[in-house]
């Protein structure tokens, strides 16, 4: 049973496991070879960016939000920013890339705007995980090492930020034109209902713990709770308020699992009002205590 708290690495604390600082700083490319040894996070955790991970040689075990995965050689993995992650380690010699970038940098890039039908990848949950052919494994580790290298590019280049955002809007297209190559689906035309859908999906981990209101969200998204509700209804079925809970309740459970904290610091955390508040809301959705829960975990 792992008791230990599930904390927050940002983007910027892999710079100490690269060894180095990147520029920008919301952008970091690692490639490596590893022998085989003890992950550098041993612990559960959050990062507050996309992990894009592609294997190509040997494998890695990582664990998502209680969902074990092994991506093997020529794997593909997209994994969405506050997803909780656990790496079980690499086998002996394994080449893994990972390509870390936070919301904040993607936006800046304009992308999300002009091609937010591209990018529906991003909000899959909790990841995405595709299996590559050798050529389209390697076409992307080309692309993704020209993106390093200009990432860390040491040149007087007054454009050098231009250079690294189109660098890695072609990485972006590269991505966008590979899931839907293996996914089979055809590249939608989203409209501005289905742009909110995606927005409020990737507010929600970001938000939960202190804020289960529909008006906070509606607020950040510049909407009605009204309006928020039908959309999201209409688009997935499943209502806003529905989505709010379930994240909460994923909370809730990592919470539980460390030992260090006491239920009512749990209920405090997620800003109930006090302890039986909390239990009750959690018995109402899972169907046992938080106490049971905590016990079978």
């Amino acid at each position: 049973m792992r008791e230990n708290p599930v904390r927050l690495h940002t983007i910027r604390d892999l710079n100490d496991y690269a060894g180095h600082s990147w520029y920008p700083d919301d952008l970091q490319i690692m490639l490596s070879k590893t022998e085989r040894k003890k992950p550098s996070f041993q612990h559960p955790f959050r990062s507050d960016s996309y992990w894009v991970i592609l294997v190509t040689h040997g494998s890695l075990t990582l664990q998502l939000n209680e969902e074990d995965y092994v991506i093997r050689e020529n794997d593909l993995m997209i994994i969405p920013p506050y997803a909780v992650r656990y790496s079980g380690g690499a086998e002996d010699c394994s080449n893994i890339a990972c390509v870390a970038f936070t919301p904040y940098f993607l936006m800046d890039t304009g992308l999300s705007q002009k091609h937010i039908d591209s990018f529906e990848y991003l909000s899959a949950n909790p990841c995405t995980h595709l299996h590559l052919t050798q050529h389209d494994a390697s076409q992307l580790m080309t692309v993704i090492k020209l993106l390093q290298e200009k990432n860390v590019s040491g040149e007087d280049n007054p454009f050098a930020a231009e250079v690294v955002r189109n660098f890695f809007n072609v990485f972006q297209f590269e991505l966008a034109g590979i899931y839907y190559r293996y996914t089979n689906q055809k590249k939608a035309v989203h409209d501005r209902k289905e742009e909110l859908l995606w927005r409020f999906l990737a507010l929600l981990p970001e938000h939960v713990k202190t804020e289960r209101g529909l008006q906070f969200y509606a607020n950040r998204l510049y909407v009605t709770p009204k309006y928020l509700t039908q959309t999201v209804k209409k688009l997935s079925g499943k209502t806003a308020g529905k989505y709010i809970d379930d994240q909460v309740i994923m909370e809730a459970k990592n919470l539980l699992r460390d030992h260090t904290l006491s239920i009512a610091q749990v209920a405090d955390r997620l800003d109930f009002s006090d302890q039986f508040f909390f239990s009750k809301f959690f018995k109402r959705y899972t169907g046992i205590t938080p106490s049971s829960y905590r016990r079978s975990a």
